[in-house]
């Protein structure tokens, strides 16, 4: 899309910069240091005058800089490419005549924004960190928006947060150039609100065929496909007057009347009441609900902390551990209660001070608080008591996973060889310490424990956070993932992510620094889940009809800003950003597009034309699919239908064989537009808890296509690592040659079957 082809490269040249920084411990103080060469292909043929990059529209371009060298990664900025750097209100391009490396062709093919962006293209909204470099030191400076500028700068680094670096060196830039080129990045990269960010191209999206969760419809047939009882579709939040972080409609206990539930929310924090996710048939409710308000002001605003949830629970007749759960052996009674609390809850209750008024307002929210855990209680057909799980007691707290998060960056965005080989002697010690792992471990610890209670006691799980919409979003959504084998194919899981993460209101915005204000609320909540259901598809490698690949695509897109589905805190805030954007361009529609609509779109959806290219466009589509679809699901499907008889049985529409091949041919049909079927009917739920795990540290292994995806491989491995891995890899190719030899001799057999019966 970026690769501006006037000419075949047909010569290389050799610059010499002097890198006294880069002397590989060779030299002492006061020793004469050879200038370094830089290995660069030259380019030839090119106007600069019309080397533009690709522009979507609406898109413009704010800053430019010729002559510019992008360094390839680890290679101590000896080894690059020359070109031009732009800088546009979406994105940093670097347009340039030579070739593109496989890899990173390999890697932007498999890329949900491959239609938007070029191989030397950059989101704005995934630069973390902008850093200044100089080639006579090795220090690096960061550079804020408000950073005062040098009069020069030698050159930029990039910190992407798909933990990716990229070098810029402006030794041969015209003065000027470059600092336009910075402050521009700065000024576009780090916005002031979401808004700012480029959010619409023009093009209206295909449809995905995935329900937003903002309509009732959405949630009855949710409700219909897990025949969970005695929930209903509540639409008393339709204009957000309930809460700005949950949508329109709410499934709520059904003896909760609306005038009920607006009172209930007025005490949980970001008023946001309990609501139902999901369920089984059995009556037992997967439940998300924030912590009670966390303070209350008198008359004279004094503070009035809250009363901590683990003692409140315990009088409740409710006990969550620190370390894990387990039920009080008092009953239930004292959360059904309308009348005075109870005395152990009225102890609790003077711990908090003296002050009556104060006594009475907290006692009004805990009573608020039992009374919805009841009413989740009466909704079980077998009024069984749930179980609680208060995440904040046994999971890692926001800011404990964004220290995590900041060394896990650190260990795998190495600047130069010495640093990597550094790093790599201590990786195991350094990726212990930064306690992801542990993290991870212990949130499929939790998910496992919650779908054990719901699937071997068919008790309902209150997942409680303190704003209901970050780590309860983790555990609800793994714990469907190990129950629902719905949930673990394509369709089922943008749906899984659409209500769990989309509708219910994770703040993508705060999480993932989508702007510059409220940095402290930054914790990557979203990668720790899709590593949690990486660690899942390597335990049941084919159990999932994804893989790993399109979990870190996943990651990536969450980055990009065409991507809505992943910008926003909320659907509020959705609306919100499209209204002002239509306010600024009356004239264009606005059409904010959800990552799911990548699976629909075609390769005409964006222009073919690659800035003027003789070159032609590369349609990627079909090795992306490929990579993103899971080829061992699919042979397990293939497997099922061999058995005999399986032609006639897949003839019948009431036969699951008919199901099953229905489902392949949505995969691989080459006239399907997307790899499921919106019209499929609901295919009621069936509980499979099949999914055990092996929590323990031992048994996890580091996201090293997501973390290391970047780096230079084999390159960076000795040589027995690359044998090795040689030895191990099977390529996918080969099985999914297999594959499709299977799917259309099935075809053919059908085609026969069809055209025997017809005949006879």
């Amino acid at each position: 899309m970026n690769s501006h082809r006037k000419g075949t490269p047909s010569a290389r040249f050799t610059t010499y910069i002097d890198f006294e920084e880069i002397n590989d411990g060779l030299t002492t103080v006061g020793e004469t240091v050879p200038l370094r060469p830089i290995d660069v292909p030259e380019e030839t043929n090119v106007d600069e005058e019309k080397i533009e990059p690709h522009l979507l529209p609406g898109e413009i371009m704010i800053a430019r800089a010729n002559n510019v060298l992008k360094f390839a990664p680890l290679k101590a900025n000896r080894t690059g490419i020359s070109g031009t750097l732009f800088v546009t209100n979406f994105k940093v391009s670097f347009v340039t005549s030579l070739p593109v490396e496989t890899k990173e062709r390999d890697m932007h093919s498999r890329s949900l924004q491959n239609r938007f962006l070029g191989v030397h293209d950059v989101c704005l909204s995934e630069v973390d960190m902008v850093n200044q470099f100089s080639e006579d030191s090795a220090k690096k400076k960061r550079l804020l928006y408000n950073t005062q500028m040098p009069p020069r700068l030698s050159g930029l680094q990039l910190v992407l947060k798909s933990l990716r670096v990229i070098n810029f060196s402006f030794k041969f830039t015209p003065t000027g150039e470059d600092i336009r080129v910075a402050q521009a990045l700065l000024h576009h990269a780090f916005p002031t609100s979401i808004d700012h960010l480029f959010l619409s191209c023009g093009y209206a999206p295909s449809s995905p065929g995935i329900p937003d969760f903002c309509r009732p419809a959405d949630w009855e047939h949710e409700l219909q496909r897990t025949r969970c009882p005695n929930w209903r579709v509540s639409k008393h939040n339709e204009f957000f007057n309930l809460c700005a972080s949950l949508p329109t409609v709410l499934v709520v206990p059904r003896d909760l009347l609306d005038a009920q539930l607006e009172q209930a929310a007025q005490h949980f924090q970001g008023t946001r009441p309990p609501v139902w996710c999901w369920g089984t048939p059995a009556g037992a409710a997967l439940v998300r609900m924030a912590q009670i308000s966390p303070s209350i002001t008198d008359n004279n605003d004094n503070p009035v902390a809250r009363v901590p949830v683990l003692a409140l629970q315990a009088a409740s007749g409710f006990l969550v551990g620190r370390t894990g759960w387990q039920w009080a052996e008092r009953g239930l009674h004292l959360a059904l209660e309308e009348g005075k609390p109870s005395h152990s809850r009225l102890s609790v209750s003077k711990s908090v001070g003296s002050n009556m008024k104060k006594r009475k307002v907290d006692e009004a929210s805990q009573q608020q608080e039992n009374r919805m855990m009841g009413l989740v209680h009466r909704c079980h057909p077998m009024r069984l008591q749930p179980k609680i799980f208060d995440l904040d007691q046994i999971l890692p707290s926001l800011k404990e996973i964004q220290i995590s998060y900041i060394k896990l960056r650190e260990l795998h965005t190495p600047d130069d060889p010495t640093q990597f080989w550094e790093q790599d002697r201590h990786y195991f010690s350094r990726l212990e310490s930064s306690r992801w792992l542990s993290h991870v471990s212990k949130c499929l610890e939790v998910a496992q424990n919650a779908a054990t209670a719901i699937l071997h006691q068919n008790s309902s799980v209150i997942l409680q956070d303190a704003s209901g919409c970050d780590l309860s979003a983790v555990i609800s959504s793994l714990v469907q993932l190990l129950l629902d084998p719905h949930v673990r194919t394509i369709r089922g899981f943008h749906c899984l992510i659409q209500k769990e993460w989309v509708a219910l209101g994770h703040p993508f915005t705060k999480r993932l620094g989508h702007t510059r204000n409220q940095v402290e609320e930054q914790s990557p909540v979203w990668l720790l889940f899709l590593d949690c259901v990486y660690q899942v598809s390597l335990q049941h490698h084919t159990a999932l009809e994804f893989t790993s690949e399109y979990l870190v695509a996943l990651w990536h897109a969450a980055h990009c800003s065409l991507h809505s589905s992943f910008m926003f805190n909320s659907v509020s805030a959705k609306y919100s950003a499209s209204d002002v954007l239509q306010r600024e361009n009356p004239q264009q529609p606005i059409y904010l597009r959800p990552v799911w609509s990548w699976w629909a779109e075609n390769k005409s959806i964006i222009e073919n034309e690659q800035n003027g290219s003789d070159e032609e466009p590369l349609d990627c589509k079909t090795s992306a699919r490929e990579a993103f679809l899971n080829v061992h699901y699919i042979q397990k499907l293939f497997k099922s239908l061999a058995i005999s008889g399986a032609v006639r049985r897949i003839s019948d529409p009431l036969s699951s064989a008919y199901h099953t091949w229905q489902h392949i041919d949505c995969l691989m049909g080459e006239t399907r537009q997307l790899p499921y079927d919106p019209a499929t009917p609901i295919v009621p739920l069936q509980l499979d808890g099949s999914l055990r795990l092996d929590t323990s540290l031992s048994n996890l292994r580091p996201w090293l296509n997501c973390f290391c995806a970047w780096l230079s491989e084999p390159a960076m491995l000795t040589l027995n690592d690359s044998e090795s891995l040689l030895k191990d890899s099977s390529p996918a190719s080969h099985h999914w040659s297999h594959i499709h030899e299977m799917y259309n001799t099935m075809k053919d057999l059908l085609s026969q079957n069809l055209t025997n019966g017809a005949a006879q």
